[in-house]
């Protein structure tokens, strides 16, 4: 703008461009379109519930989850996805989802309906999975659990600090895939969560007890040890189904 550089041309090579001056109004427009689109952001909770049910129940060929924070998503099937997700194809193609190089870019609302609708539609692919991490966290809650630091360091959990991680970190994820796949089993889960941290509780105790008693009643305490470990060992982490 100033004077002294009035007149002069600069050349920049065509690989420095991110597009080419004739092509600056789809550009324009296609920023617009992607800006529009990702104008939400919701919790990350619900990104990492609407990223579970993706990978386990969406196959890569129908559609993805961009993992953004805005939680938008790609669809390279609107058909298939219709099918399996139970929405429309009007649904999915919603403004402002918009079609680029033949993939459809939807906001996070049709994400999470598209979540929403297979996690209820498809339960057997996320349940089994979803126990098996119930139940591991049952577990710890009884008994600990060693975790392995990035430096190969080895750490103990309590049983009341496993509680605590777990209801800070891994409950509220659980409880949202459940209202997600559209079944409740949280009040049985929380009763039995509360019966495990005061059956280890006690556990722990009468492990103390053993251990102070065992110097001079060596073999009472390997029998009640013998007994403790039994029992302890036939306990259910789960409620049945």
């Amino acid at each position: 703008m100033d004077d002294q550089w009035q007149g002069e041309r600069r050349w920049v090579a065509p690989s420095r461009l991110e597009v080419r001056w004739d092509d600056r109004h789809d550009y324009v427009e296609l920023d617009r379109r992607i800006r529009a689109v990702s104008a939400w952001d919701p919790p990350r909770l619900d990104r990492r519930t609407a990223e579970h049910v993706f990978i386990k129940v969406v196959p890569l060929e129908i559609a993805e989850f961009n993992a953004d924070s805005a939680g938008t998503s790609v669809i390279y099937d609107v058909p298939a996805l219709a099918r399996l997700s139970g929405l429309t194809q009007d649904e999915l193609r919603a403004a402002p989802a918009f079609m680029h190089d033949q993939q459809l870019t939807v906001p996070w609302p049709t994400t999470e309906s598209i979540g929403r609708g297979a996690a209820a539609r498809h339960p057997q692919r996320l349940l089994t999975a979803l126990e098996q991490e119930e139940r591991e966290a049952n577990l710890h809650l009884l008994h600990g659990v060693t975790l392995t630091d990035y430096d190969g360091n080895d750490h103990f959990i309590s049983p009341e600090d496993a509680r605590v991680r777990f209801e800070q970190r891994e409950k509220p994820y659980l409880d949202k895939l459940r209202e997600w796949i559209g079944v409740g089993r949280a009040a049985d889960l929380l009763e039995r969560r509360v019966l495990l941290t005061r059956l280890g509780t006690v556990a722990a105790v009468a492990t103390e007890a053993l251990d102070v008693l065992e110097p001079s009643q060596k073999r009472i305490v390997a029998r009640l040890r013998e007994r403790l470990e039994v029992a302890m060992d036939g306990v259910d982490a789960l409620p049945p189904t």
